[in-house]
Parts: C-alpha cells; sequence; structure tokens
C-alpha cells in the first residue's frame, strides 16, 4: 500500500472525528472507515498522527474548553459536562494535565498555557462593525496540510491549486476558502490544521490529496480584515478578546473561516489585501 493512500485513510478517520466530536467513539466504525482491522488501527493511526484517537479527541475537546472558558457564561460543571466529563473534578484535572493550569484560571484571564501566554491583550482595535450574516451549508473541496499556518497554508493551497488547474475546474466565480481549525497558543505547532478550500463539485477521482467537506452555514459575524495574511492573527486576537466579550454573541461549536477576496495574493501588494472573516455565533 502507498503512504498517499495510507495518509487518505488516517485523515477519512479524523474528519470523521471532527465532525461527531459530540458523540460516543465507535472504534469498529473508524476501523471501517479507515478500511483497516480492529487490530491493526489504533497502532496505525498513531504511527501516522502521533497519538491515539482516544487522546486526539480529547485534545480537541479540551482545547474547545478554553473557548467556552473566555467566551461564555456557561458553568464549569456545564462546559465539563459539554467536553465528556461526568464532573467538574474529573475535567478539573485532565484540564490541568493538559494546559498545567486550571479552568477556574483561564476564566479569570490570568494563565499561561505550557510555553505560551494566552492572556488576552489586543493588539489592535476593530475599526469596523461586522455584518451578521445567514449563509447555507456550502460543499467544498479541501486539502489540508499541518504546521504554522505561515507553513500548512502555502503547502494546503499548492496542493489543492495543482489539482483543480490540472483538472480545469478554475474560473472566475470559484471562492477561496481557509479554514484555520486550532488556536496556535494552545495546540503544538506540528498538531495545527489548516483546510485549504475551493467551492466547486467535482469528481475527485482517486486523488488523495484533495477531499470533500461541507462548511457549516448558520449565522455568522462577518468581520473585514485589510492587510497582510501575516496580520491575521491580530485581528482575530481583537475579534475574540476585544469585540466579542462586549458584545451578546455566544459562539457556535463550528470553526471559522475565511473568504479570501484577492484572486491572486502573490500578485496583490499586502496592504491591499482583503480577507473576511467569518465567526460562527447562536
Amino acid at each position: 500500500m502507498s503512504r498517499d493512500i495510507h495518509t487518505d485513510r488516517i485523515n477519512r478517520v479524523i474528519r470523521y472525528i471532527e465532525n461527531n466530536l459530540d458523540a460516543d467513539l465507535d472504534v469498529d466504525r473508524l476501523a471501517d472507515i479507515a478500511c483497516y482491522s480492529k487490530f491493526h488501527f489504533h497502532r496505525l493511526f498513531c504511527a501516522a498522527f502521533g497519538e491515539g484517537v482516544y487522546a486526539f479527541k480529547k485534545r480537541l475537546l479540551l482545547e474547545r474548553s478554553v473557548k467556552h472558558l473566555l467566551h461564555s457564561s456557561d458553568s464549569l460543571t456545564e462546559i465539563a459536562f459539554k467536553c465528556g466529563y461526568d464532573n467538574q473534578a474529573s475535567f478539573h484535572k485532565a484540564f490541568k494535565k493538559q494546559f498545567c493550569c486550571t479552568p477556574s484560571q483561564v476564566r479569570k484571564l490570568v494563565v499561561h498555557i505550557g510555553n505560551h501566554a494566552i492572556q488576552p491583550i489586543p493588539t489592535r482595535s476593530i475599526d469596523m462593525q461586522p455584518d451578521i450574516v445567514e449563509l447555507p451549508d456550502m460543499p467544498v473541496i479541501c486539502a489540508r496540510a499541518f504546521g504554522t499556518y505561515a507553513q500548512a497554508a502555502p503547502q494546503a493551497w499548492a496542493k489543492i491549486m495543482k489539482f483543480a488547474y490540472s483538472n480545469r475546474l478554475m474560473n472566475s466565480q470559484v471562492r477561496l476558502f481557509g479554514i484555520p481549525r486550532d488556536d496556535p497558543n494552545l495546540t503544538q505547532p506540528d498538531r495545527i490544521r489548516y483546510d485549504a478550500c475551493l467551492d466547486i463539485n467535482a469528481d475527485l477521482g482517486g486523488t488523495t490529496d484533495v477531499s470533500q467537506h461541507v462548511i457549516e452555514g448558520g449565522r455568522y459575524l462577518k468581520f473585514l480584515h485589510r492587510g497582510a495574511h501575516e496580520k491575521l492573527s491580530e485581528t482575530y486576537t481583537s475579534i475574540f478578546h476585544q469585540w466579542l466579550p462586549e458584545s451578546n454573541y455566544k459562539l457556535r461549536d463550528v470553526p471559522v473561516f475565511e473568504l479570501y477576496l484577492n484572486r491572486d495574493p502573490r500578485k496583490t501588494k499586502p496592504q491591499n489585501l482583503k480577507t473576511e472573516i467569518y465567526i460562527p455565533v447562536e
């Protein structure tokens, strides 16, 4: 079996877990998705991804809990239940083991997670008000890469653009979306996930670099970021730690996404780049 096929099988499992994060893990189902024997599945997943399926799911839930702690009024017990823990004590223990701090410290905004400070000190002011939009589900094709966003984004876009152009699928109507799935303050750099997406309906054939995905619809706040993509993190900091706490909006448990309004950023001056940031809210 080629490495590409193996990687594709493991990626299908990862996406299934991401899309069913609140459901119980069914290892038999995961093994079927990967087309591996359940007796070998755990070892193969761990070898490919660096952590087991249970550890992967637990990490995603704990990282999601930080968002609830910072941006919701849910009690610690409610957040513990949402993360799959039967009680606050077990949640507290797992959280402290993962982040070397307590949920209460995060809620009080006095915390260092690992070697990364996440105390929300805005680096810029929001100079625009968001539009409130209702979006339908949007089917896309996407390519994923791992690493810091500076590393992963170019790799993911290289994969998907190669597929789109080699199959003559690109035209002026195709939109370019990015899904930055992890907070670099929480997730180890080599495990940060970035998806480059195109709203193209295409037969993927036997490709292993590109997969089908749906950007979930619903209510979003749409912010406009002007300037270099390297400065997006500053806008996110202002949105999540300055604008959002002063609003009455509650986040939904779906990823944010970006819509890139410039067809070819390489041919656009950084100060002229425009990126729409979509924040999912209830």
